[in-house]
């Protein structure tokens, strides 16, 4: 007697109906996919998800609930965050809890065949485009980890606070300061001191976040050389002021440069190096979004 097995989907969770819309459109005619309704359905239609994706359409703490309530529920099923914006400390703790990847919307042509490499390796989710998908697909990570450049973003992370020059990074590299800074342009599509900006501003996010927070403090720790040009990089590249960030007031706001170095990060941390950084703790609050 055979025994046929259930057939499983991707579950695809979101309050913003518009973007859950869109989403859907672009997936339905490459896999197999159902959208949930609220959270309340997570548990009652887990036995037929593969795995689920929660798209994110704006920084606000909801998502974290909602994030932390599915990786609860759904603990043996692989999480995807699609997300229109998230913060790097929203990317942080999505990983912390186990989140398998995350994706930037509108999604693109590589990242779409990743994700549809992983489900057709890791579940029972049908992928109709899996026979165009080729085994010289390269994943963005990889190549990044595989750079000659690897070892000066580990330098970065190590120093960023006072910015390490091309010069020092050239004593370790055995490469000149102009061919880093071409390789380095090439490899990110950012330049070196906007790579340095940018990773000072991340750090200042999960700083700001701790408890009681001061900006004069946070900008020196992340190696400003004053607080008034730290609160300016912060409003042109997130949109608010650190003083609105910390009162979690809406309308941020990313600009083009951060937006890129974002994606950047997500490329180039893999997820095991994210879990074992150290993340700043952040007090629960019960806000429900999907019910």
């Amino acid at each position: 007697m055979t025994i046929l097995k259930a057939k499983e989907y991707f579950g695809i969770i979101g309050y913003n109906k518009k973007i859950l819309t869109e989403v859907c459109n672009i997936l339905v005619d490459k896999l197999a996919v159902k959208i949930i309704p609220s959270l309340n359905h997570i548990t009652k239609l887990n036995g037929s998800l593969g795995a689920i994706a929660y798209v994110m359409d704006c920084h606000s703490e909801i998502h974290r609930y909602n994030l932390e309530t599915i990786s609860r529920e759904c603990s043996n099923k692989s999480l995807y965050i699609l997300a229109d914006c998230i913060s790097i400390p929203m990317l942080h703790h999505a990983l912390k809890l186990g989140v398998k990847d995350v994706l930037s919307l509108p999604i693109d042509n590589n990242d779409l065949t990743k994700l549809l490499l992983e489900l057709s390796a890791t579940t029972d989710i049908d992928c109709f485009e899996h026979e165009l998908i080729t085994s010289s697909y390269m994943p963005a990570t990889e190549e990044l980890i595989n750079h000659p450049l690897e070892g000066l973003f580990e330098l970065i992370e190590q120093h960023f606070f006072d910015a390490p020059s091309l010069k020092q990074a050239s004593n370790s590299l055995f490469l000149s300061p102009s061919r880093i800074s071409h390789m380095f342009k090439d490899l990110c599509g950012i330049g070196y001191c906007q790579y340095i900006l940018c990773r000072r501003l991340e750090e200042s996010e999960c700083l700001l976040r701790q408890e009681n927070p001061s900006i004069t403090s946070v900008s020196f720790a992340v190696g400003f050389s004053n607080p008034s040009h730290f609160c300016r990089s912060f409003k042109e590249h997130l949109g608010l002021t650190p003083t609105a960030y910390i009162k979690k007031e809406l309308g941020m706001e990313l600009s083009c440069l951060y937006r890129r170095y974002q994606k950047l990060r997500m490329e180039l941390l893999p997820i095991t190096k994210i879990q074992k950084t150290k993340i700043p703790q952040v007090k629960s609050r019960h806000i429900i979004g999907l019910n």
